[in-house]
């Protein structure tokens, strides 16, 4: 695997257009059309929001992936073995050393639970 793509341009680029757009600014923006507003400074003041909003968003549920319970969080995280531009890659590759930095290249991405324990 290529882990010089896991940037935090990247990623923040991902997080912003997957879950930050879609999940948290569309459905309110919506809302407010349907509700007859039409100041755009009060789109750009929800955009702005829930931008962050959806960000921090995207962070935790990175997190709940890896450390989360499956049977509080209601699934089983797979980021690791799916190969995901998740948050802790991107920032564990900012300070990992040569020979973490090999460890994650071999055993990031695969379908098998020993490596994804390994990372």
């Amino acid at each position: 695997i290529d882990l010089n793509r896991f940037t935090i341009e990247r990623y923040v680029s991902i997080v912003k257009y997957k879950t930050a757009f879609y999940s948290f600014y569309l459905p309110i923006a919506l809302g407010m059309i349907v509700s007859g507003i039409k100041d755009r400074s009060l789109y750009n003041k929800a955009r702005d929001i829930l931008l962050i909003m959806g960000e921090y968003f995207q962070i935790q549920d990175d997190y709940l992936d890896c450390y989360g319970s499956p049977e509080v969080i209601g699934k089983v995280g797979t980021d690791i073995q799916d190969n995901k531009c998740s948050w802790l890659v991107v920032k564990a590759l900012q300070i990992v050393n040569e020979e973490q930095r090999r460890i994650l290249e071999d055993n990031y991405g695969k379908h098998d639970q020993t490596k994804v324990g390994i990372v």
